[in-house]
């Protein structure tokens, strides 16, 4: 959960100044928040790297959620790997899908008490 917390609130603090950078950190930060939504409800989190696993294994510990995550890893490539800069709307996105996650994941850890 403090990973997941900590590339939140980097990813803030970089925000509209380092688009591309703050974008790639929500990422880790819903990966991160999903793996502990999934290690709390299922016992297991997705580490082969496959998204696609990820995302269902995700589905399964916490039905509806697999939609942001999904928002987070349709972006990465931009954010991370091409020329091109996330838009402002963009990076709005990523940073309510992120938040949605981590908020999941809260509600998880504090549900299992």
């Amino acid at each position: 959960m403090s990973k997941a917390t900590e590339f939140f609130e980097a990813a803030d603090h970089l925000g509209a100044e380092m688009p591309n950078a703050a974008g790639d950190l929500y990422v880790d930060a819903g990966i991160a928040a999903s793996d502990v939504i999934c290690c709390v409800r299922l016992g297991v989190h997705s580490n082969t790297g496959n998204h696609s696993e990820a995302v269902a294994l995700l589905k399964r510990a916490d039905s509806g959620s697999e939609r942001y995550l999904n928002t987070l890893l349709n972006l990465k490539n931009k954010a991370a790997y091409t020329h091109q800069d996330l838009a402002a709307a963009e990076l709005t996105k990523m940073s309510r899908a992120a938040e949605h996650l981590l908020e999941a994941a809260k509600k998880a850890v504090a549900a299992r008490g």
